[in-house]
């Protein structure tokens, strides 16, 4: 099926619809059918469940839910039951996932249990999990060996050299300047000369550290879980009495106090001021943000103020956003309201988006291609240069503006297109049309019969 679905898309990314156009002009039978030319031909048939477009720099293909294809310039995409199977290839990059058991790069290939690759430097490595493999500057570790993964595992991070036995439960650390052995969770240590000294004893219970050694803010920290937790350094300490509803906390001239938390919390400060009473009301304020909270976690309202922007946010259990973002100008640059599972609002760069409903909160172009059109009863586009798109019911009703074209569809009781010296109206799906142009009116009847 994969691959008729390949053939299919690659097959209509070479299609030109220049001969229809020509036969029939456009025709907005929609949800049905509907051949219109904008800035491209678009193609839709049944509803959302059919599209495709074609220009000279782009097409796109789509079988909804199954399938969609797009191929730009500098782009090729597909995604089969998104988002399990997707394919994408640029300049820069080609990628194949099929999740969970596929993830394919050009320089990493896993086809599970079996992978391999290359690294920067060209230097290859491969394996069978999790009976033995290799590989070279993947997670975050310039290498990593396994043999029947978990029961040996050897790591290199920099310098350093960790092998595990039977991980997490064995590990031991070696490395200049540094050293550790743990056998979890009963005992273990990490030692870093002049920079760090961990120790544990039937973790988390108890958890003895001293960091950032070789700076002039050296800290300590000391868990006796849960009863007891103290972190300390010399502008800072925190105190914690059964974690984690009690806890003193010192920055400077900074002080914070949870009896107990989450429901009554105070803090003071220089620019720093905040209260809390939970669920009934809290507030928050330092240079930075403010922010309050009314009947938690029903209301909150934040301000934010970032090096370009100032951000003023509500939600409503934390789900419902509404947000407004302005430049340094004062200039409203970002607007979002977002209330699950009803309503999506988005404003951004003179360009506004909007639909309904708004069941799965997802901004991704393969879920847009794939899936967004069949979800959704209510949309609509605008923007700074009078361009707009609205559409109702899969198509049933809809209203488009780009430049001087401009179009009214109710299906199926009449379709209206005008642009610059042309003029066309459509009854009954077509039945009866009506087209006047700079050489005068025309007449069809039954699709054919013209007058």
């Amino acid at each position: 099926m994969l691959k008729k679905l390949l053939l299919l898309g690659c097959l209509f990314s070479f299609v030109s619809l220049n001969p229809i156009k020509k036969l029939f002009g456009d025709i907005n039978n929609a949800p049905l059918f509907s051949f219109q030319y904008w800035t491209e031909h678009e193609l839709e048939a049944m509803g959302p469940f059919f599209a495709y477009s074609y220009a000279p720099k782009h097409r796109f293909f789509a079988l909804r839910p199954i399938f969609s294809y797009e191929k730009r310039p500098k782009m090729l995409t597909w995604d089969v039951f998104y988002p399990l199977i997707k394919y994408k290839k640029t300049p820069q990059e080609t990628s194949f996932t099929f999740f969970p058991f596929i993830n394919s790069t050009r320089s990493y290939k896993e086809y599970f249990p079996i992978f391999w690759g290359k690294t920067r430097q060209g230097e290859s490595y491969g394996g069978f999990f999790p009976f033995y493999g290799v590989m070279k500057q993947r997670y975050d570790r310039k290498k990593i060996t396994f043999v029947l993964w978990p029961l040996y595992i050897k790591s290199c991070k920099e310098d350093v050299n960790f092998i595990h036995i039977l991980w997490p439960f064995f590990t031991s650390i070696k490395g200049r300047k540094r050293h550790g052995f743990k056998v979890w969770p009963i005992y273990g240590y990490d030692i870093k000369n002049g920079v760090f000294e961990k120790r544990y004893f039937l973790w988390p219970f108890f958890i003895w550290q001293k960091t950032a050694l070789n700076t002039d803010r050296p800290q300590t920290y000391f868990t006796f879980f849960p009863f007891y937790i103290s972190q300390s350094s010399p502008v800072m300490s925190s105190h914690t009495f059964i974690w984690p509803l009690f806890r003193v906390y010192r920055y400077k001239d900074y002080c914070h106090y949870d009896f107990p938390w989450p429901i009554l919390g105070y803090s003071k400060g220089k620019n720093i001021k905040g209260i809390k009473f939970l669920p009934l009301f809290s507030y928050q304020e330092d240079p930075d943000q403010k922010s309050v909270f009314l009947f938690y976690p029903i209301y909150k309202y934040q301000i934010e103020r970032t090096k370009n922007y100032t951000i003023y946010t509500n939600y409503i259990l934390f789900i419902d956003r509404f947000e407004k973002r302005y430049d340094k100008s004062g200039k409203l640059c970002f607007k979002l309201a977002q209330m699950w599972p009803f309503y999506f609002y988005k404003f951004k760069n003179g360009r506004v988006k909007s639909h309904f409903p708004a069941i799965l909160p997802i901004e991704d172009p393969g879920f847009e291609r794939t899936l967004a059109p069949l979800l959704r009863i209510y949309s609509h586009e605008h923007d700074n240069q009078g361009n707009y798109y609205t559409k109702f019911g899969w198509g049933l009703y809809s209203h488009r503006k780009n430049g001087q074209k401009e179009s009214w569809h109710l299906f199926p009781f009449f379709s209206v297109e005008r642009e610059r010296g042309y003029k066309s109206l459509s009854f009954l799906a077509g039945l009866f049309q009506i087209k006047t142009t700079q050489k005068g009116r025309q007449y069809k009847l039954f699709y054919f019969i013209r007058f």
